[in-house]
């Protein structure tokens, strides 16, 4: 192979200015045929846009990108699949009106290819796209009720469908099971084996360890250094690449809450949607996870506690006293019990409205004048103080959301949660997707929100993140408790534990 065939793909200066912003600055970067090249960095720092100039979303500001030598512009995405160029987006683009098979072909569907006149056929290519990826379902099967995982593997198998020649995965794992993550990374490597070449970027860096061969580290929108081989670095070295500093896990320290009142208590309830009955105990101050992995049931019990999925059975007490919460509404408004979602792009947020926006139509009772009209010198006041004191990196408070990092997007979630003065915050999944600098921020918030005396409860699949920040632990398992833990903070111990509830 000569010189000029080795490289697939390759970056040269790629500058991209947005106005005011420059979110890449003389980026480049060449990846091999069959080769697996993480791109890693926190939150903000270039990455999904260098994604979408690849993929044709928009182009670049200065610089060029050649394709198997020859220099290409890729003015579309339409462009990038005729350059064997597919991407798997953070957000899902599947059509829920759509069964598999016409998800799988809609690129021959919307250039008119196939017209779905000949469903046999399309039927026939979507399973060959399938087995590739190693799904075993019916083509003519609806989406709807399919996992997160299974939706993401129908992605690449989209792209494989279009025999893409590169595969651009962003964030492919941040919201599905260990198990389906697990078919997921097995599916790269096998993609490789046929000489795929993939771009991967993750916040998870054992897969970025387990499945790349190179690496490049993008910080603030440039290179920091050349391209690095995954084996020649460590976790903590490419950790530091990423900061620009040391960077050292917080763990928080055990604290005696043994004196603290219950605030919330929840006596064998169950609903409708989840008949098993559950209970547990919230103390005021303390910080208690909910571990389990994705479909265990955790959130499940969390929209039961805060009237989306009305109790049917037992009796939910809070500060001592009975209640009902028939509506979400109730919940925040009469009980100051927020939750802030795991899904905050589709239920946390209105992400082309700007940050005070967002803040403002949760804080409508503290910037209404006794007219009813709204203060808006009273709405930026406040989301000018949040912005200041969660610390929430935007160039002002009128930045489209939809811009901000997933970090930021976060904290404007938390923000908002924090606008009805809670007494307790449910919050789910709090660093998905987040780099490791912004998950220590958000670790250290939630600490701080607690020592105020906010009862708070982390719902995470992460382990170690509930290891760091919990005073105790409850394991889910199948919709069902299947233990409660006092938190030493020594990971191995309290994993060892976990695993020894879950299969009991």
């Amino acid at each position: 192979m000569s010189k000029k065939e080795e490289y697939i793909l390759e970056l040269e200066n790629i500058t991209k200015i947005f106005p005011g912003v420059k979110a890449l600055d003389d980026v480049s970067f060449k990846i091999k045929k069959g080769e697996v090249h993480a791109l890693v960095g926190e939150n903000g720092a270039g990455k999904s846009t260098l994604i979408n100039i690849i993929s044709g979303v928009f182009g670049p500001t200065q610089g060029s990108i050649k394709v198997n030598g020859k220099e290409e512009k890729i003015t579309n995405p339409s462009k990038a699949f005729e350059l064997g160029i597919g991407v798997v987006h953070q957000e899902r683009n599947l059509i829920d009106t759509f069964d598999i098979a016409e998800n799988i072909c809609f690129m021959d569907i919307s250039t008119g290819k196939n017209k779905m006149k000949d469903k046999k056929a399309m039927n026939q290519k979507a399973e060959r796209a399938m087995e590739r990826v190693g799904l075993d379902l019916k083509p003519w099967q609806g989406i709807e009720e399919l996992t997160s995982g299974k939706k993401q593997m129908l992605e690449i198998a989209r792209a494989m469908c279009m025999d893409s020649k590169v595969l651009l995965l962003d964030e492919p794992t941040a919201s599905i099971s260990l198990t389906e993550a697990d078919m997921l990374l097995k599916t790269v490597k096998q993609l490789k084996e046929e000489g795929v070449s993939i771009i991967y970027i993750s916040h998870k860096l054992e897969e970025i360890f387990e499945i790349a061969d190179s690496i490049t580290v993008i910080r603030d929108g440039k290179n920091i250094g050349e391209t690095l081989s995954a084996s020649s670095l460590n976790k903590d070295k490419l950790i530091e690449l990423m900061v620009g500093r040391k960077f050292v896990t917080e763990t928080y320290n055990n604290r005696d809450l043994s004196k603290e009142p219950v605030i919330l208590e929840a006596k064998d309830i169950s609903s409708k949607k989840n008949p098993i009955p559950k209970s547990f105990q919230l103390k005021k101050g303390e910080i208690l996870g909910w571990y389990g992995l994705v479909g265990a049931g955790r959130t499940e019990y969390a929209r039961e506690i805060i009237g989306i999925d009305p109790i049917t059975n037992g009796s939910l007490l809070i500060k001592g006293s009975e209640v009902s919460i028939k509506s979400y509404e109730e919940a925040f408004q009469r009980y100051k019990l927020c939750y802030i979602s795991e899904n905050r792009k589709e239920e946390g947020l209105f992400l082309q409205h700007n940050i005070t926006d967002n803040v403002g139509i949760i804080a409508l009772d503290q910037i209404c004048t006794k007219g009813g009209f709204i203060s808006y010198r009273k709405q930026n006041e406040i989301t000018e103080s949040y912005k200041e004191s969660l610390s929430i990196k935007a160039k002002d408070i009128f930045v489209e959301t939809a811009s901000l990092s997933g970090g930021n997007q976060q904290k404007i979630c938390i923000a908002k949660g924090l606008c009805v003065n809670p007494e307790i915050m449910i919050i789910d999944e709090p660093t998905v997707g987040i780099d490791v600098n912004t998950k220590g921020e958000i670790h250290k918030l939630i600490y701080e929100l607690s020592v105020q005396g906010i009862s708070v409860i982390v719902i995470s699949s992460d382990m170690g993140e509930l290891v760091g920040i919990a005073d105790r632990i409850i394991v889910f398992r199948d919709n069902e408790i299947k233990g409660e833990l006092e938190n030493s903070k020594d990971y191995e111990s309290m994993s060892t534990k976990v695993m020894g509830s879950i299969l009991l």
